[in-house]
């Protein structure tokens, strides 16, 4: 699979609340720096598993993919993301990516959110 296909792999299962499916394509060692109004490092595939324990609640409801822009095994993918929270509240968020592929796994993770403000 090239990068692009691995990253539109990893972003399905995201849009689809797959957390078993998101970790397949997760290296043993990946590093996921979340930045945002705070900062979230996980290390390791069992950090990023617990995250989403943490985040079971919370589901997304659709997601958009503005722009995909691939260099060798380095992907960077930017749009709104819209989720339910565990109260049933809506979110919505912009987000971008930037993956880092080693030997055909996400080895890195950089990812900014902004809050929507309406």
């Amino acid at each position: 699979m090239t990068t692009k296909e691995i990253v539109l792999q990893v972003l399905d299962a995201f849009d689809n609340n797959d957390v078993e499916k998101i970790l397949s394509f997760f290296s043993d060692d990946v590093e996921w720096t979340m930045r945002g109004s705070s900062v979230t490092v996980m290390n390791g595939k069992d950090s990023v598993y617990k995250f989403f324990g943490g985040m079971e609640d919370v589901k997304m409801v659709s997601s958009t993919k503005d722009h995909i822009v691939v260099d060798g095994n380095i992907a960077a993918v930017d749009g709104l993301v819209q989720c339910k929270g565990k109260n049933g509240e809506d979110m919505a968020m912009y987000y971008a990516d930037f993956y880092e592929l080693e030997n055909g796994k996400v080895k890195k993770l950089s990812s900014y959110i902004v809050d929507k403000k309406e």
